[in-house]
Parts: C-alpha cells; structure tokens; sequence
C-alpha cells in the first residue's frame, strides 16, 4: 500500500470519510494503526503528531 497517496477531497467529502469511520468503528482502530507506524519508525520531527494522535485516541476510546 502506497502511505503517500494523496487524494484531494473536499470539505464535504472528507467530512463523510470521517463520519463513516466514526459511525462504523474504525476511527479507532486506523488511529491507533497510525500512531503504532509512527512510534516504529521513530523520526525525528514526529513528537508532536504522536501527541496529538494520543490525545485523539484517548478521545475515541471514551
């Protein structure tokens, strides 16, 4: 799988992605995917979005 597809969507689109993640259960489950990449790969500049990833995944398991 490609991870530096980048696919230019609109407001409302990326709007419904979020809402069909959230509503079907897999917000958590690609977050946590994401922040676990990120912690293997270990670069440097990536503390900040780990945080905020963190912080988004103590959110969704709420």
């Amino acid at each position: 799988m490609n991870t530096n597809l980048k696919i230019n969507l609109t407001d409302e689109e990326k709007e419904l992605l979020v809402e069909s993640l959230l509503s079907q259960g897999y917000a958590y489950e690609v977050v946590d995917s994401e922040l676990k990449d990120l912690e293997y790969e270990l670069k440097p500049g990536y503390e900040s979005k780990v945080r905020k990833l963190n912080s988004l995944l103590k959110k969704l398991h709420s």
